[in-house]
């Protein structure tokens, strides 16, 4: 069995009023990899807004292509309740 070859992709956050675009993206062996990924930025993000009385539950992480095409959304709320569908 061989491992597949890792894939760019790109992690723009969607806030309530604006997206925040990842112009670097990151190499990810899988999407689940990148949706793991994903749910570390969200839970580092949810943080953050913490400390600052911001509420960001209803903010998601859109995981696009090398294309730029989207191949998954996780919501923050996933990070409290990982069987929610994104």
């Amino acid at each position: 069995m061989h491992e597949a070859e890792p894939a760019l992709y790109y992690f723009n956050v969607r806030t309530e009023s604006r997206v925040i675009e990842d112009p670097e993206g990151d190499m990810h062996p899988s999407l689940q990899a990148a949706r793991e990924a994903a749910l570390a930025k969200a839970r580092a993000m949810i943080a953050e807004g913490e400390q600052t009385g911001e509420d960001r539950r209803s903010w998601r992480v859109e995981i696009m292509d090398r294309a730029n095409q989207p191949v998954l959304t996780v919501a923050f709320s996933e990070v409290f309740d990982p069987g929610a569908p994104g």
